[in-house]
């Protein structure tokens, strides 16, 4: 099935089926919040103790984070040009790419080590 579809149709399910996975997992989340009879601590570090939360959790991460990944790129790619920047424009995009990268491996690795 995607064999027949090009690079760009191909990240454009990729961020669709992220966006999917954040918005259930954002849904689940609150569902927990909102019918819980009380959020405390322990109940809270209780649903975060379950190995299926603790997977749900990893999950929405690193669909949180190629959803980022893929969006901040194109997003640049649009913006961050020689056509609109001049000669800095692809030092620009270098540089941007690059601190996005450090941001989302930050918080990646943070909330795997918290998490697990």
């Amino acid at each position: 099935m995607f064999s027949k579809l090009g690079h760009g149709s191909k990240e454009f399910l990729v961020i669709r089926i992220c966006a999917v996975l954040i918005l259930f997992y954002t849904l689940y989340l609150a569902s927990f919040v909102l019918f819980a009879e009380e959020v405390n601590f322990n109940r809270w570090s209780a649903f975060f103790e379950n190995p299926v939360n603790k997977i749900l959790t990893s999950l929405f991460f690193l669909a949180f984070s190629v959803h980022t990944w893929l969006g901040t790129w194109a997003v640049a790619s649009d913006y961050l040009t020689p056509r609109i920047f001049g000669s800095m424009g692809k030092a620009l995009f270098i540089g941007f790419r690059a601190f996005v990268a450090v941001i989302i491996a930050l918080v990646l690795t943070w909330a795997i080590i918290i998490i697990w």
